[in-house]
């Protein structure tokens, strides 16, 4: 003890000259690891002190070394020339070493530093692997028990990594956070919760797998339609088909009995002479080699009439009878 009040009386008496460097200004550590300040000057000083949240926890006197007040607290000498540089350590960091580290040597100016002791939690993804039909929407939640301070939360699927909107509550000193991933099974995929605080150099992570099954209703939804459409379509096409095939059929009958009635008018020759023909109104009963009568006849055939009777009631012929 006489020791380091020597030492603080020397710092206390001896004028200031020295510049003094103390690195890193700010440490966040986990809770068990080791925390390490470098404090440096460029005059050799007689004494170096150390202290944690203001208790002098190691002094260096150059004629005597590196006397601590326990095992958890030492320092290492890494002087060059030019340059005195001594590293402190800090072994299984508590939560009450967090605050201030501070650095002093004969003839500086006290350097202070600040020390930040986290907690990594446990990380858990609710349910595990999932197994989902294609098309289904699902939750995957992911629970960070026992952090300090609040951790950092997000999700990543298939490597690409989204947001996380988190909400936590404290137990003790500790917070217990969870958050909430809402996804549509598209193909399978491996879902990967992130949980970190500044002291982590790589997040903590939980990882399962979803497995998506082709929906195969869906699939039979989509042939049954896709064939409804072929058949509608075809079914369509014939109704047009006959309907075009019907009114042709229907012209070109028509077309063919004109046809044949011309040529059915116009087929006799003009030079034929035959008894009862001079007189084409004119027709002879006979019976037993006697005239007993004759029939005329009046044929109606009026070109303009032709086309019109013949679809109706065909050439009208009258019947006149006479007597002898």
């Amino acid at each position: 003890m006489d020791i380091f009040r020597l030492g603080l009386f020397l710092l206390i008496t001896m004028g200031v000259s020295a510049e003094v460097q103390l690195q890193p200004l700010n440490a966040a550590v986990l809770r068990g690891s080791k925390a390490r300040f470098n404090c440096s000057t460029t005059l050799t000083p007689s004494v170096m002190t150390w202290s944690v949240n203001g208790l002098l926890v190691v002094t260096i006197i150059e004629a005597s070394g590196v006397l601590n007040i326990t095992d958890r607290f030492s320092a290492t000498n890494f002087t060059t020339p030019g340059n005195y540089k001594w590293e402190f350590i800090i072994s299984n960091v508590q939560r009450n070493d967090a605050g201030e580290v501070a650095c002093q040597v004969m003839g500086g100016e006290r350097q202070i530093a600040t020390l930040s002791v986290q907690e990594r939690g446990s990380v858990e993804i609710v349910g595990g692997n999932q197994t989902k039909t294609e098309g289904d929407q699902m939750e995957f939640q992911c629970r960070a028990v026992g952090w300090f301070p609040e951790p950092s939360m997000s999700w990543s699927v298939n490597g690409v990594e989204t947001s996380c909107n988190r909400s936590s509550v404290t137990q003790g000193s500790l917070f217990n956070s969870s958050c909430t991933l809402t996804v549509t099974a598209i193909k399978t995929s491996s879902v990967q919760c992130l949980v970190t605080v500044p002291a982590l150099n790589t997040p903590e992570s939980n990882t399962v797998f979803l497995t998506v099954n082709k929906n195969t209703k869906r699939d039979q939804t989509v042939l049954i339609a896709v064939t409804v459409a072929f058949s509608v379509a075809a079914l369509l096409f014939l109704i047009i088909y006959g309907i075009v095939f019907l009114c042709r059929r229907r012209r070109t009958k028509k077309l063919s009995y004109l046809e044949e009635f011309r040529r059915a008018r116009d087929g006799t020759p003009a030079t034929q002479n035959v008894r009862g023909r001079d007189n084409q109104g004119y027709n002879t009963d006979e019976h037993d080699g006697h005239t007993n009568g004759g029939v005329w006849f009046t044929n109606f055939s009026n070109n303009n009439q032709v086309l019109d009777d013949f679809f109706e009631d065909g050439p009208m012929k009258h019947r006149h009878m006479t007597i002898v």
